[in-house]
């Protein structure tokens, strides 16, 4: 049989699409294996915002599938050694530093500080302000006057007042307890720790919205700090020797630190399981330029509750990406940039 001219351009063209199917097939199938990106999830505001904001971006802007794992401060510490998670995007060094400094020396995880995820991390004891001015309450040592202590009654308990602390898991619970115990304050108040960040929140929200006094640990970036006004209570100064006697305590509850001093104010890093540079180097690429900052923090958790988004924190990490354009695309190029305005558009 004669084969014209036009059926071997024909056969020609078929042979090249056969050709080029493996090699499409190879990066479809490429784009479908990328790793899922799992995120440490310990339950409180900010770090729902940050995890919300990076899982839209990685997700549509970089194509990784991502997943929450919901978790505590010592269970993070051993899943993002070992790589059971890749990211801990709030990492507060203070809080966990000789567990910090070891893994940063065997080389199992990283801290993105350059620059970090926002400036500083404040954390500090603190009453409503109409309660500080109306009783003189300025210093940690004005907790222990008896009319002080009286005002905070534990509801189980009318003999000794009633401490606010962070939820039983977070180091900063031990930490509080044994500032506590230094400050003399143990005997007089006990503490309520709730299982959740949710609990926390809702003791110190509720007591302002009753118009009641409340005497507990908090931190901000948060919406509380920026919906309802606060009076610091003043601790010593941050020094090293102190700390030292706070973490003896922190970890021996049977051991009464000498002295106690206020939180250092450090900045929160970005902490990444060492093998993600190899899982996913461009997504760290894009960490280590996430910068959210405690201001965009205060104001996007606030929005947050004025919207009532019902724990729908996507809603929030949308507000953010619409709002803060000028921040968010400087973490990443150009054409990553464009995929997640596309995916903003379609939510919109």
């Amino acid at each position: 049989m004669k084969i014209l001219p036009e059926m071997k351009a024909k056969f020609l063209l078929i042979a090249v699409a056969l050709l080029a199917l493996p090699l499409f097939v190879a990066c479809s199938s490429e784009e479908e294996e990328k790793p899922t990106i799992l995120l440490a999830d310990n339950q409180y505001e900010s770090l729902w915002i940050n995890n919300a904001v990076f899982k839209f971006v990685a997700e549509n802007g970089y194509g990784y599938p991502v997943e929450s794992v919901e978790t505590t401060t010592p269970i993070a510490q051993v899943t993002l050694a070992n790589g059971e998670v890749d990211i801990w995007i709030e990492i507060w060094p203070g809080n966990i530093i000789d567990w910090y400094n070891e893994e940063l020396a065997k080389g199992t995880i990283e801290d993105l500080l350059n620059p970090p995820i926002f400036e500083g991390g404040p954390q500090f004891f603190m009453v409503p302000k109409w309660v500080a001015e109306q009783h003189n309450i300025q210093t940690i040592d004005d907790m222990k006057r008896p009319e002080v202590v009286a005002l905070f009654p534990d509801p189980e308990d009318t003999s000794k007042g009633a401490f606010v602390n962070c939820p039983i898991g977070w180091q900063c619970a031990e930490i509080n307890r044994a500032k506590l115990q230094a400050y003399g304050l143990s005997d007089l108040y006990n503490i309520q720790s709730g299982g959740t960040g949710a609990a926390l929140d809702a003791a110190l929200v509720g007591a302002q919205l009753r118009n009641e006094p409340v005497f507990g640990y908090y931190w901000a970036p948060t919406a509380i700090m920026g919906k309802y006004d606060w009076t610091i209570v003043e601790e010593p100064a941050y020094n090293a020797a102190c700390w030292e006697e706070v973490i003896k305590g922190r970890d021996d509850a049977s051991y009464t630190a000498t002295e106690a001093c206020a939180y250092e104010d450090n900045p929160v890093g970005k902490g990444i399981n060492s093998g993600l540079r190899e899982k996913a180097p461009d997504i760290v690429e894009m960490l280590e330029k996430m910068d959210m900052g405690v201001e965009v923090i205060n104001k996007v958790a606030a929005w947050a509750s004025d919207n009532d988004i019902q724990g729908d924190w996507e809603k929030a990490a949308i507000h953010f990406l619409e709002t803060y354009e000028d921040r968010w695309t400087n973490w990443m190029p150009s054409d990553n940039a464009d995929k997640v305005k596309e995916a903003l558009a379609e939510m919109s």
